[in-house]
């Protein structure tokens, strides 16, 4: 999927198109985050009521 550096071993980039699976999974986590935030509003103004 990435390109291996031979000098260091570490993964260089690669374009969002080349690596759909990690595009999905930072999807996935922006919309649990998303979900996280609106439910700590919702309790939060609960509890002032």
């Amino acid at each position: 999927m990435g390109h291996m550096d031979s000098e260091n071993g570490t993964r260089v980039h690669s374009p969002v198109w080349r690596d759909p699976l990690s595009a999905g999974w930072r999807a996935h986590r922006g919309l649990l985050l998303l979900r996280l935030r609106w439910h700590e509003r919702r309790t939060a103004a609960e509890g002032r009521d």
